[in-house]
C-alpha cells in the first residue's frame, strides 16, 4: 500500500524528455494508451513551432523524493492565425496525477495556466474529470459548435451494437435486435454519395504534397476567423504518424490540379469495448463551402466499410459544417461534458474580448491536442 501524500514529499518541476518511461508507466496505469517514445518526442522534436522557440517547457511533472512520477502535464505549442496576426497558442495533452497524488492536480495544472508566453491556452480533449479544473481556472468554451454532441455513422451494425451492449453493461442478446433496428432506420435514408459535379476529383491521399502550401495560402488570405495554421509543414508534423500507420485518411477535392477542400479522418478507437472507430478530425474549403462534405464524408464511408470500421463520427465544427453533418448524418450522441475550452493570456484583454463572438471562431479536433 503507498505512503499517504502527507508522508511522502514531492516536487513538482518542469518534464525532459528523459522522463518518458515513468510518465508512460503513469499514464498505462489509468488506462491512456501512452505514444511510443518516438511519437511522444515527436510532439516536440518534430514540432516547427516548438523548434522555433527559444524557450518552452515541455511540460510537468509531480515527483516523489524516491524518483517516481504520480502527476504529470503536456505543454504542446502551436500556432492560431487570427485576422493576419500569429497567435502562440499552448495545449495541456495527457493530464493525469495518481490517485492518492489527486491533491497536486490543481499546482500542475497551475503550473501550465501561469505561463506567460503564450497568447492563448486550447485544450480539446477535455473530459468530465477534468472539466471543473478548467472552470476553476475560468477557462471558457469554445463559442461555436456542437463539442458535447456527435454526429455519426454506423458501418458495421452487429459489431457496433456489441460493442454499445458491452460500455452500457447491457445484456449481449440484445445486439442482435438493436443491429437490425439500426440498420432498418438507415435505410430509410440516403446515405451521402461520392458523386461530384463535373469537372470535380475526388481522391484519397496519402500524403501532403505542395497543394496544402498553396491551399493554406488561400485559405489564411481569406478567412477572418481564428484558424490553426496548416502549412504543409505542420500538417506532416500534426500528422506523421497516423499516415505511416495508416491511422489517418487525407479525402480531398480538385479542379484542374487545384486542392478546393480537404477531410482528414483519424482513427481514435475506444479501446475499452473494442470499438473500431474513425473521426472527421478537420475539414476545410477553399471558397467556404460546407457542402463539399458531403462526398468526403461519403468516400471515408467506403474506406471503413473496406477496413472493417464499425463507426464514423464527427465532433465540433463551426455551424455551416454542423448544419451539413446534421443533414448526412443519421445518428447522435450526447457526450459526457464540453471538450473543447479556451484562455486568453491575461495581457491580451482585447483579443479575450474578441473571441467571446462565435463569429471569430471555425474550432476543428485539429485545434489543441484532440487529434495528435
Amino acid at each position: 500500500m503507498k505512503n499517504s501524500p502527507a508522508a511522502v514529499p514531492v516536487q513538482i518541476r518542469p518534464a525532459t524528455f528523459d522522463d518518458y518511461p515513468r510518465i508512460a508507466t503513469l499514464a498505462s496505469r489509468y488506462g491512456l494508451n501512452p505514444k511510443a517514445r518516438n511519437e511522444w518526442e515527436h510532439l516536440w522534436k518534430g514540432n516547427p513551432v516548438y523548434r522555433g522557440l527559444a524557450e518552452w517547457t515541455i511540460g510537468w511533472v509531480v515527483e516523489t523524493a524516491a524518483g517516481e512520477i504520480v502527476g504529470h502535464i503536456a505543454n504542446i505549442p502551436s500556432q492560431l492565425e487570427f485576422k493576419g496576426r500569429l497567435l502562440l497558442a499552448a495545449s495541456g495533452g495527457g493530464l493525469v496525477v495518481d490517485e492518492p497524488y489527486r491533491s497536486y492536480a490543481f499546482p500542475l495544472f497551475s503550473h501550465f495556466c501561469n505561463q506567460s508566453i503564450p497568447d492563448i491556452f486550447l485544450n480539446t480533449s477535455v473530459n468530465a474529470n477534468g472539466m471543473p479544473l478548467h472552470q476553476l481556472f475560468h477557462f471558457l468554451p469554445v463559442p461555436s459548435g456542437a463539442w458535447n454532441r456527435a454526429s455519426f455513422w454506423v458501418i458495421d451494425y452487429p459489431n457496433f451494437a456489441s460493442r454499445m451492449l458491452r460500455q452500457k453493461q447491457w445484456p449481449r442478446w440484445l445486439s442482435y435486435p438493436i443491429a437490425a433496428a439500426l440498420a432498418a432506420k438507415d435505410a430509410i435514408r440516403h446515405r451521402p454519395t461520392t458523386k461530384i459535379r463535373g469537372g470535380l476529383q475526388l481522391s484519397l491521399r496519402n500524403r501532403f504534397d505542395e497543394d496544402f502550401d498553396e491551399f493554406w495560402r488561400s485559405l489564411s488570405n481569406r478567412s477572418g476567423s481564428v484558424l490553426g495554421v496548416r502549412s504543409r509543414e505542420t500538417l506532416d508534423w500534426h500528422f506523421k504518424y497516423a499516415l505511416e500507420s495508416g491511422a489517418a485518411w487525407i479525402a480531398a477535392i480538385a479542379q484542374d490540379r487545384q486542392l478546393l477542400a480537404y477531410a482528414v479522418f483519424l482513427r481514435q478507437d475506444n479501446h475499452e469495448v473494442g470499438l473500431n472507430r474513425m473521426r472527421l478530425v478537420d475539414f476545410q474549403s477553399r471558397d467556404g463551402n460546407a457542402e463539399h462534405l458531403v462526398p468526403l464524408v461519403a468516400l471515408a464511408l467506403q474506406e471503413c466499410r473496406a477496413h472493417k470500421i464499425h463507426m464514423l463520427e464527427a465532433i465540433g465544427f463551426a455551424a455551416a459544417k454542423q448544419r451539413v453533418l446534421a443533414r448526412i448524418a443519421p445518428h447522435q450522441r450526447e457526450l459526457p461534458c464540453w471538450l473543447y475550452f479556451y484562455k486568453v493570456n491575461k495581457n491580451h484583454p482585447q483579443l479575450s474580448e474578441q473571441l467571446k463572438d462565435p463569429a471569430c471562431w471555425d474550432p476543428s479536433s485539429f485545434d489543441g491536442d484532440g487529434s495528435l
